[in-house]
């Protein structure tokens, strides 16, 4: 018996692996959301933070003393005795420095909720700055209006508010858009991109500026009645 070779076959075609492109760096979705102004911010991270620090500190105390760690005497001693009002008496100091402590935290909570109203909004922007011809600033508020007026100029727009936030250097639009229901947000927002908010790039001299949508949708849909 003769032996036959092995018949060569080909090699059974693949199909290609679909790549799923990257996320790209920049646009909408690599955009922080608005917030207070940056010191606020770092306020309230380090007021909590102290805050925290302090309640854990009188907790973790308060439970050591429960357990003897201080001392069975300090254990078994009720919380609320007479030994506060007793050093009150004895010290003619203890109420005036607690009335000056009070009115310190009360004047650290007043300056905390004031502060709570600043926000990171921009109020001019810088054009040019030139020592020879002097500088030119461009009233934020103008161009935010501008662009909230060809916006409602839209079809389907019943009201819209821009914002420009972030650091002069380097802000960042925020459009607010409000429908009324005759025309959907996938169909608007192409025509808000190129244009409002390409105008106002081209008003600042700044392609790149950082632009932020946000449709809301009516309750009811309108009727388009023509």
């Amino acid at each position: 018996m003769t032996p036959t070779a092995p018949t060569p076959t080909a090699p059974t075609p693949t199909a290609p692996t679909p790549t799923v492109p990257a996320p790209a760096s920049g646009g909408p979705a690599a955009l922080r959301p608005r917030a207070r102004a940056r010191g606020v911010a770092r306020a309230n991270r380090l007021v909590l933070a102290l805050v925290g620090l302090l309640l854990a500190g009188a907790g973790g105390a308060a439970l050591a003393a429960g357990l003897g760690a201080f001392g069975g005497g300090v254990a078994d001693r009720a919380v609320l005795d007479g030994s506060v009002p007793r050093f009150a008496e004895a010290n003619g100091w203890y109420w005036p420095v607690v009335a000056v402590g009070a009115g310190l935290v009360a004047l650290l909570c007043l300056w905390w909720l004031l502060a709570q109203a600043r926000s990171d909004r921009v109020s001019a922007l810088p054009l040019s700055r030139d020592p020879r011809r002097g500088h030119t600033d461009l009233d934020a508020a103008a161009l935010t209006g501008a662009v909230e007026d060809e916006v409602e100029g839209y079809r389907g727009v019943a009201r819209a508010r821009a914002v420009l936030s972030g650091a002069v250097t380097a802000p960042a639009l925020t459009l607010t858009v409000t429908l009324d229901g005759r025309v959907g947000p996938g169909e608007l927002h192409p025509r808000v991109a190129r244009g409002a908010v390409a105008h106002a790039r081209q008003a600042l001299g700044r392609p790149d500026l950082p632009a932020r949508v946000e449709f809301v949708l009516p309750r009811r849909p309108r009727r388009d009645v023509r």
